[in-house]
């Protein structure tokens, strides 16, 4: 293992720490602040539009500036955006906060991903990252059990103290990133050449533009961002009307959530030694549309959580997938660029879908909700049915050019 991915692991762990504890109750925080189910839901669309705004400028602003450098101020502005939660008590005061916040995250977006892979293979590391992400999101997760479980007996005692604590997090990021994360040559290069910003973004959306994979793999993340953010935005007011308990039992559920991504993520080398990886985000799209479903047909508790956690159990398995496709098709200089295309794409869809699906949960029910999450889902998994075949029309004009190279030689 090298010292980059050992830095990796430890920072990401800690930054995703800083938003955990504050994950079993986000929901049900909003709603004790006096909003209603559709108001929670444009919070955090607002949160994923102003990053579809600021993702690719912040992409750019990291290959030019360096990456070491972007995800350090992401901490310091995501630790103001909390402590600005504590003391927020109206809808006005959210929807601030949660302005700050986004902008904190896209500076992070891309960026950390970017140094990782960079760093890995300056120290001589040219495997594929599937493994890599795979093992973060494990570690990560595994962390994020604990936090969550503390975070909801905190919010019991007093439902906005778990934000202090996530502020303290990032900032023990912060200080463990400028400790340990050393710029990478090409961040530091890029810096020093003359470029402007805008040429920078556009470079990187012309290359999404021009690589079939990335674009498909932008647009499909799109349609699975619209049914995926209302479902994580629902789930706390769901689940706490079908089990009648209190914010305790939020914290033993994210648990569980985060059981189940670890599970699926552990799960991930030995399913790519026995299917390629295209087959195998088709089947865990439709897997995640068929238990999101359950989910919304439930009317009890127990059926409710497992499809739940099936649903997450399938995020553990499609996401380090995903990384590692868009990793492979990037090339340094541009890729903290070309991975916040990516997230502008879920940004966008997120944004989109907690707008939409918001309205149909607060206007019939949370479940009529989940249905269409599930249907966009279905979408989803039959993009990666395209993708797939685009994918292997390359790879076939690939080989069937280095045969005539090797003709010609």
């Amino acid at each position: 293992m090298t010292r980059a991915e050992k830095t990796y692991y430890g920072v990401y762990t800690l930054y995703c720490l800083g938003w955990s504890f504050t994950a079993p109750m986000y929901a049900l925080f909003l709603l004790s602040r006096g909003l209603d189910l559709f108001q929670i839901n444009v919070v955090l669309a607002t949160y994923l539009i102003v990053s579809f705004l600021f993702e690719v400028p912040t992409g750019a602003l990291a290959d030019l500036f360096g990456r070491k450098r972007s995800f350090l101020l992401s901490c310091v502005v995501r630790a103001l955006a909390f402590v600005m939660y504590y003391y927020a008590h109206s809808f006005r005061d959210c929807i601030t906060a949660e302005l700050v916040d986004a902008v904190g995250t896209t500076l992070a977006n891309g960026a950390l991903d970017a140094w990782a892979i960079d760093s890995m293979r300056a120290e001589g590391h040219h495997q594929t990252a599937d493994r890599f992400f795979a093992r973060a999101q494990m570690i990560s997760r595994s962390a994020m059990i604990g936090a969550g479980i503390v975070g909801g007996y905190v919010a019991a005692a007093n439902i906005a103290w778990p934000w202090l604590i996530g502020a303290g997090f990032f900032c023990a990021a912060a200080a463990t990133a400028i400790a340990l994360m050393s710029e990478t040559a090409v961040a530091s290069r890029t810096a020093a050449a003359p470029r402007s910003l805008i040429a920078t973004a556009r470079a990187g959306l012309r290359a999404v533009r021009r690589q079939p994979v990335l674009l498909w793999l932008s647009l499909i993340t799109l349609t699975a961002s619209f049914g995926m953010m209302p479902v994580h935005q629902t789930w706390q007011p769901r689940m706490k009307a079908l089990s009648g308990e209190g914010l305790w039992l939020m914290g033993w559920i994210w648990a569980l959530v985060n059981v189940a991504a670890v599970t699926g993520s552990a799960a991930v080398p030995r399913l790519l030694g026995r299917f390629a990886r295209e087959r195998m985000l088709v089947a865990v799209t439709a897997w995640r549309s068929a238990a999101i479903g359950l989910a919304a047909l439930a009317t009890a508790f127990y059926p409710a959580l497992a499809g739940l956690l099936l649903f997450e159990l399938g995020f553990g398995v499609g996401e380090p997938l995903v990384q590692a496709w868009m990793n492979e098709h990037v090339g340094s200089e541009q890729r903290a660029t070309v991975l916040s295309v990516r997230s502008m794409a879920f940004m966008l869809g997120g944004g989109t879908g907690l707008l939409c699906l918001g309205l149909v949960a607060r206007e019939v029910s949370i479940a009529a909700a989940w249905a269409l999450s599930s249907m966009m889902l279905l979408v989803s998994a039959a993009g990666y049915v395209v993708l797939a075949r685009v994918a292997r029309g390359r790879d076939l004009v690939h080989a069937d050019n280095v045969v005539k190279l090797k003709a010609v030689g």
